[in-house]
């Protein structure tokens, strides 16, 4: 064949080419797959020029050294391979060169049996020169145990031809068509490494040929266009350093995606146990909360709220969103977690500040009335409504100062807690005036019920800074009612006559209300 009397610098054309691209991607190995890329084409380059060596060597003994040259690029392409391919569609290439380390142990045996070979036959059992359409190269004959590592060598590409292949699936859509053609591409030199001893084709160097158009598509799709080479890049920089927490499980539920802050979140909704999600099933999850399973089952969109320890500490927020609305029943779902404590925490202040009195923890005046209010309307018996007046406090504030004063106060809010944290609802309704709402069997049990608290609190000491003690007195003006469309307005009103009367005749005394004259005649 006339063309291949130029067969040599076909080779040599190659390795420059190869060479060339080689020192154009090494320019851009912060791509994706670029870490790797541009030793795979140096590789590829020393294969194509050690071929050419074999080709015009002379001797049988110079054609060997260069066929033996051609086994390092040779063996660790593959591995190379497997290294771009990886990095490219992985969401980390965390321990990736740990992995390949591992994977070269065995290469790096082969190559120490292949080039002392001439000492045991271990892995050769005849060599000779064969030639081809004018071409002649080293044929040899191997033994098992080579066949075995070249196995070895084989099944690593032909899983990196796997997982470029699985990537396809989860490919967007303007970056599918150039996915496949690197797929097509890459899958040459694997197929033919499979069927040239059942084709027989013995051209030497034909293998270094088989690795020419997947080095050139990865050269331009991965690193010259642009669209391409950026879309690996920026999605995993992203992803991985989104605050939020991304799952994206396939139509059987696996999970197939999850970031880091996914991982982190989805280890504190199981009390830290099982680390690794991807693969797992989402339903190890979303078992323990029914209505997002069951719009996750029914492959519904929604937005949720989980308490994330069961101490109201850590909150997250659930999203779903379907990924292929078109054919939902067939595809996976993408889950959005979103870090809800903070948020929660501030709403949790912000009702604080809006219901409860800042000095003593009672109730502010604002929402103790809303609250009675809403238990007057579901009132279906007699309630009573306790006002309280700290007798002479003003007295306190003058003898001993404020600070003094505030420490009485929140004294009596903490014994009103005590008495009444299970059977009541207490607020501060005024500066040293506090209220009690509570059920009451009727007018004499309120009575007996003030009494009592009246009673409580003339034998308490409050103990003040500087080794000051006093004892604080109490008057009480007491409302009940049995009608169920009475209001807080008026009951406030009923005993706070009651408590006026209580302080202008004596103080340290409880007062029972009545309603107004009017009411009374038109009960009567």
């Amino acid at each position: 064949m006339p063309w291949m009397q130029g067969y040599p610098y076909y080779l040599l054309m190659g390795s420059v080419l190869s060479l060339y691209m080689s020192v154009k991607s090494y320019r851009r190995r912060s791509n994706a797959g670029g870490r790797y890329l541009w030793i795979l084409m140096l590789l590829v380059s020393v294969m194509f020029i050690s071929t050419a060596g074999e080709v015009i060597a002379p001797t049988l003994q110079a054609k060997l050294w260069w066929k033996n040259v051609q086994q390092p690029p040779l063996f660790l392409s593959t591995i190379l391979t497997y290294a771009v391919v990886k990095e490219y569609v992985s969401q980390s290439s965390e321990g990736l060169a740990r992995r390949l380390a591992l994977f070269c142990i065995p290469v790096v045996f082969y190559l120490g049996l292949i080039f002392t070979d001439s000492y045991h036959q271990l892995m050769r059992s005849s060599i000779g020169i064969v030639t081809v359409a004018g071409v002649s190269g080293v044929a040899v004959h191997p033994e098992p145990l080579s066949m075995m590592l070249i196995a070895y060598d084989q099944l690593i590409g032909l899983y990196a031809v796997y997982l470029l292949a699985a990537s396809l699936r989860s490919s967007p859509k303007p970056y599918f068509w150039p996915h496949l053609l690197l797929l097509a591409s890459l899958s040459i030199p694997v197929v033919f490494s499979f069927l040239l001893p059942l084709l027989k084709i013995e051209i030497t160097g034909f293998t270094a040929f088989t690795y020419f158009p997947p080095m050139v598509a990865a050269y331009f799709l991965l690193l010259r266009d642009p669209r391409i080479a950026i879309y690996p890049t920026a999605k995993n920089t992203i992803f991985e350093n989104m605050k939020d927490g991304i799952l994206l499980t396939d139509h059987h539920d696996n999970i197939i995606v999850a970031n880091e802050a996914a991982e982190a979140m989805l280890s504190t909704l199981t009390g830290g146990q099982g680390n690794g999600w991807m693969g797992r099933n989402i339903y190890s999850l979303l078992e323990y909360y029914g209505e997002i399973a069951v719009h996750y089952a029914r492959r519904m969109e929604g937005q949720f709220e989980i308490d994330a320890s069961g101490t109201d500490e850590i909150w997250y927020g659930v999203s779903l969103i379907a990924t292929e609305r078109s054919v939902a029943e067939d595809a996976g779902m993408l889950i959005v977690l979103s870090d809800l404590s903070e948020k929660k925490r501030y709403e949790r202040e912000l009702l604080y500040q809006a219901t409860v009195d800042d000095l003593t923890g009672l109730y502010n005046r604002r929402h103790f009335m809303r609250l009675v209010q809403h238990h007057l309307a579901d009132n279906g018996g007699g309630v009573a409504l306790l006002l309280f007046d700290i007798d002479d406090f003003k007295l306190i504030n003058d003898t001993y100062g404020h600070i003094a004063g505030d420490k009485a106060l929140m004294d009596f809010a903490q014994k009103m807690l005590n008495v009444y944290c299970d059977s009541g609802i207490t607020g501060r309704v005024g500066g040293e005036e506090f209220a009690v709402f509570f059920a009451a069997g009727g007018e004499a049990a309120a009575l007996q019920e003030a009494e009592h608290f009246r009673i409580t609190m003339g034998s308490h000491t409050v103990r003040l800074d500087g080794g000051h003690q006093i004892r604080l007195t109490v008057s009480i003006g007491v409302a009940y009612t049995e009608r169920r469309d009475a209001t807080f307005e008026e009951l406030y009103r009923q005993a706070d006559d009651a408590l006026y009367i209580s302080k202008s005749t004596g103080k340290n005394k409880v007062t029972l209300g009545r309603p107004p004259v009017w009411r009374e005649a038109l009960k009567g």
